[in-house]
């Protein structure tokens, strides 16, 4: 592997692993702390999930990025990415990996590919774009049979 090759994806990999303390650190603190979600994600970040998970739609800043976060846990005992890979070419990151997650209410497991285009402005994600392999396991793992899509 070439070395800017290489130099890419350790940077990657800071911003992700930053991301992601960022994120257990907010859920750890019952949603009160942002001061880590403050060194991961831009005052202007946007997070795109999709409109057939249970947290649909565009979250729009700390406020509304804590709010997702909170609804993430409380729909999921626990979740993490596995096998992660990631790289970052100027200002986009792109990282691919193996999601497992447990379901809180059934405790049924979903193991899947996952997927995330993220834009990162000053060393921070101020745009994510989760893209899940199979929303509808998701959704049968949750206890949500039907989902309606528009």
């Amino acid at each position: 592997m070439n070395n800017s090759l290489s130099d890419n994806s350790t940077k990657a990999m800071e911003i992700l692993n930053r991301m992601f303390a960022a994120e257990m650190e907010f859920m750890r603190s019952d949603g009160n702390d942002f001061s880590g979600i403050k060194s991961a994600f831009h005052p202007d970040i946007v997070v795109h999930e999709p409109v057939s998970l249970p947290y649909p739609g565009d979250w729009c800043g700390y406020e509304e990025l804590g709010r997702l976060f909170n609804t993430m846990h409380n729909t999921w005992s626990s979740m993490n990415v596995e096998n992660m890979l990631a790289t970052l070419d100027s200002d986009t990151l792109f990282m691919g990996g193996t999601l497992v997650a447990k379901a809180r209410q059934t405790e049924k497991e979903v193991r899947l590919p996952f997927a995330q285009i993220l834009k990162i402005k000053d060393q921070l994600v101020i745009e994510a774009f989760p893209y899940y392999f199979d929303t509808a396991l998701i959704n049968a793992a949750l206890g949500h049979h039907s989902v309606n899509v528009k």
